[in-house]
């Protein structure tokens, strides 16, 4: 009897912990099947993400689009803005770390997703898929193709639980900027402005058509005179001053990278040789917004939209009749989360007018930090 005892406890010893494992494998599944969701990417990667987002870690330029649609969730910011514009933006998202580096870096957020937002191809699935391995959170991708802004509102709404805010999103952009596109494509190539944007220091620096630094010219109707390599990542082709005047462009634009010194601008304005190019010399040359992120390209994320209104009716008025200070007013609004005054649309909309300075007076301050990358 006491040996049979003793047998059944030892087999009760050896099952329990079995048991145990057993029920709490169970526990776990049922509670991944109760707190997770398939989705399904732009990419058209299917990935587990919790039910409910609480935490969101963006890779550039995504950080833009992402505070747009769901700032309270943000866990970092990643890139710089232009001085002087803090007061653009909220007070939780100035306090948010700086980070956009390793796996490591980024684990130590605790994310729940990864929203990657880049142009979707081979190369950038890659990539995603290696980031998610590396930190074990799901890499979400948005597809920052400006034709497609759309839909990308739509799947980051559906994804973070933010429909009704995407909803507006698309409002804007099927009001102001769908239009624009579908004008641009009706103007002839005979009436076409030839636009040459400069960059660099000297503004010997540009991106041909097909770049997505440049891609705002081609969008609205313009046509981008520059006939070099296109430059992968930074971009910013070199070109001589010889190659522009050959060009002979319409309009010259100007780049955000220096910010509200305008130091390429005023280096253009100020150079002899630049004098030479009928489109300064005639003060066809336009100085790109750049508050709070620059309007064109550095970043390359929604903050493009305002670009594209911009020079639309900076070209083409007649052909689009915009009413800029309306859009820009709007778009503050519903993307950046803050209503302009007057004053402030004023400041943003005249780059020659930086705050606390009267036009023609700009201050000298040492360089600050502007999104030169991708």
């Amino acid at each position: 009897m006491k040996r049979n005892f003793m047998n059944q406890y030892r087999l009760l010893r050896m099952i329990l912990p079995l048991l145990l494992l057993t029920l709490c494998a169970c526990g776990k599944a049922g509670k991944t099947r109760l707190d997770t969701r398939q989705v399904t990417d732009m990419a058209g990667r299917k990935m587990a993400v919790p039910t409910v987002i609480k935490k969101v870690y963006s890779t550039r330029p995504g950080s833009v689009v992402l505070y747009a649609v769901a700032p309270d969730l943000m866990v970092n910011r990643s890139l710089w803005m232009t001085d002087g514009s803090e007061k653009f933006m909220s007070e939780a998202y100035l306090k948010l770390p700086f980070a956009d580096g390793s796996a490591e870096e980024i684990i130590k957020f605790h994310p729940d997703v990864i929203i990657s937002y880049f142009n979707i191809n081979p190369k950038s699935i890659e990539e995603a898929d290696r980031l998610s391995a590396k930190t074990g959170v799901p890499v979400f991708m948005v597809d920052m193709d400006m034709k497609r802004y759309t839909k990308s509102f739509a799947a980051m709404g559906e994804l973070l639980g933010r429909r009704e805010q995407t909803d507006r999103m698309i409002r804007y952009i099927d009001t102001w900027l769908t239009p624009v596109f579908d004008k641009a494509g009706q103007i002839p190539d005979s009436s076409r402005k030839k636009i040459y944007y400069a960059e660099g220091g000297m503004g010997l620096n540009t991106d041909p058509s097909g770049s997505f630094h440049s891609e705002v010219i081609d969008l609205v109707g313009g046509t981008n005179v520059a006939k070099v390599q296109l430059m992968s990542g930074k971009g910013m082709s070199a070109v001589s001053m010889e190659q522009i005047l050959k060009w002979n462009p319409d309009v010259v634009i100007v780049w955000t990278g220096m910010g509200p010194e305008l130091t390429t601008y005023r280096n253009i304005s100020g150079d002899p040789l630049w004098a030479k190019v009928p489109a300064v010399r005639d003060h066809r040359m336009y100085q790109i917004p750049c508050k709070p992120f620059g309007w064109f390209d550095r970043p390359p994320g929604t903050n493009r939209i305002l670009g594209a209104i911009w020079l639309a009716d900076l070209l083409y008025p007649d052909v689009y009749h915009i009413d800029l200070e309306r859009a820009v007013k709007e778009y503050f609004s519903l993307f950046f989360h803050r209503d302009l005054s007057d004053a402030e649309l004023k400041e943003v909309l005249d780059t020659h007018l930086p705050a606390g300075s009267r036009k023609g007076q700009i201050e000298n301050k040492p360089e600050g930090h502007y999104e030169h990358s991708r």
